[in-house]
């Protein structure tokens, strides 16, 4: 019996998980959950996330929520010994370290995300738009100092900032001369990942409605 994935296709830490789940081959299925509906607050979903939160994974009896979590679990349980998560502590950690920094820019791109689409306001777009930058900042730092977004090689941390920064990049916020080692990085993982086309999709529709949002802005 094979794992469940509940998301959206939209959503970058369901991409990011999508992408982990592709890249180790795992048998799962992909549920896709009707937001607009309430699929995500029904009694069915909310005995697996009480958090009604996407993606939500289940595998047997264990439900679990937070796009993090279930890759690491993921990891450990279906690919314990693939580089993509290393076991040597320190090379863990720092993986680990750079997941949790993608947390702080999933945040930030949420900032430019509901001001543009749903609350429509300039304003609070202008104000948020810094924060997305300080991050892309520090992700050019961090590419400065080694090829990967948590090293040499490519690992778990590089797909869930991939699900991240490709829709920057679709939104036409990624500005290939103020952040270049950014945008090499993105072209080569596009280039080379095998398994990449299961971000493609999501990672348009989502940037392109933002872009033509903040259009629409005037901004």
């Amino acid at each position: 019996m094979g794992v469940d994935i509940f998301g959206v296709q939209g959503s970058p830490p369901c991409r990011a998980v999508y992408l982990v789940a592709k890249a180790i081959g795992l048998d799962y299925t992909f549920n896709k959950v009707d937001m607009q509906a309430g699929q995500h607050r029904s009694p069915e979903f909310l005995k697996m996330n009480p958090a009604h939160t996407v993606p939500t994974m289940k595998d047997g009896d264990l439900c679990l929520g937070e796009s993090k979590a279930i890759i690491t679990y993921l990891m450990n349980k279906y690919a314990p010994d693939s580089e993509l998560y290393p076991k040597d502590p320190a090379e863990r950690a720092k993986v680990d370290q750079r997941l949790h920094f993608d947390s702080g820019l999933f945040s930030s791109i949420r900032g430019i995300v509901f001001p543009v689409l749903f609350n429509k306001n300039l304003e609070e777009f202008k104000k948020n738009k810094p924060k997305l930058d300080e991050n892309l900042d520090l992700l050019e730092t961090f590419l400065g100092r080694s090829q990967n977004v948590a090293g040499e090689k490519v690992t778990v941390a590089d797909l869930a900032v991939l699900a991240n920064v490709s829709t920057v990049q679709a939104a036409g916020l990624l500005e290939k001369d103020k952040w270049p080692r950014i945008s090499a990085w993105l072209t080569r993982l596009q280039t080379q990942l095998p398994y990449y086309s299961v971000n493609v999709e999501g990672a348009n529709m989502l940037g392109e409605a933002v872009k033509k949002g903040i259009a629409e802005l005037g901004a």
